[in-house]
C-alpha cells in the first residue's frame, strides 16, 4: 500500500515530464506537410496501455504511435514508436504477406540508433511493427530525457525516410480497395 501511495504522489509530475520528452521528439522530426498522416490530437493522450501522440491517415487504415507504453502484461514502461493497422482483417492480410517484416527491415536501414525495429507476427493484434526500449535504460544516461526524445524522433524519422510507412499505407489501401492494383515493397 505504501508503494501505491508513493506512486500516486509521483504521478502528477510524471506526465508533464513525459510530455516534455514527446514534444522534444516531435521537434526533432515532424512529418512533411504533404505526408498522408495527420496528428490526431495536438496534445498527447492516453490509450489503454500508453501515453503519447498518434498520427492516422485520412482513411483510418494505419495509426502511428510515439510515446510511453507499458504493454498489455503490465511490463516495465517502454519508449516506443509503432505502426498499427486499424482494421483487424487488413492486419491479418498484411501479416500473411509478411509486409510487416519487410517494412521493419526497411525502416531499420535508416535507424542509426543502437536499437532495431521489430515486427509483430501474432494474430489478433493490430500492431504491425515498431521499436521500443525500456524507459529505465535511459536513466543510465546523463541526459536521459534528451536521449529518449532522440530515440523516439529517430525512430519516427526512420519509418518515414525509409519509405516503410508509405509502403505499408499503400498495401493497406490495396487490401481495403482491391481494385487499386498491386504494390511491391
Amino acid at each position: 500500500m505504501l508503494e501505491d501511495l508513493a506512486a500516486l504522489l509521483r504521478l502528477p509530475t510524471l506526465f508533464p515530464r513525459i510530455t516534455k520528452v514527446l514534444n522534444h521528439a516531435r521537434a526533432i522530426f515532424q512529418l512533411p506537410n504533404d505526408a498522408p498522416f495527420l496528428l490526431v490530437d495536438p496534445n498527447p493522450g492516453t490509450g489503454t496501455h500508453d501515453w503519447g501522440y498518434r498520427w492516422m491517415d485520412k482513411n483510418n487504415l494505419l495509426m502511428v504511435f510515439m510515446g510511453l507504453s507499458w504493454g498489455h502484461q503490465n511490463c516495465d514502461p517502454l519508449w516506443e514508436v509503432h505502426v498499427q493497422c486499424c482494421d483487424p482483417k487488413i492486419a491479418e492480410m498484411m501479416r500473411a504477406g509478411d509486409w510487416q517484416v519487410h517494412a521493419a527491415r526497411r525502416a531499420e536501414t535508416r535507424f542509426s540508433e543502437w536499437d532495431k525495429f521489430w515486427h509483430e507476427d501474432l494474430a489478433g493484434t493490430g500492431v504491425l511493427l515498431g521499436t521500443s526500449a525500456a524507459a529505465t535504460r535511459f536513466f543510465e544516461e546523463e541526459s536521459s530525457e534528451q536521449m529518449a526524445a532522440e530515440y523516439l524522433g529517430g525512430a519516427f524519422y526512420a519509418l518515414h525516410a525509409s519509405g516503410a510507412l508509405q509502403a505499408l499505407l499503400e498495401v493497406a489501401r490495396q487490401f481495403a480497395d482491391p481494385g487499386l492494383g498491386s504494390t511491391t515493397l
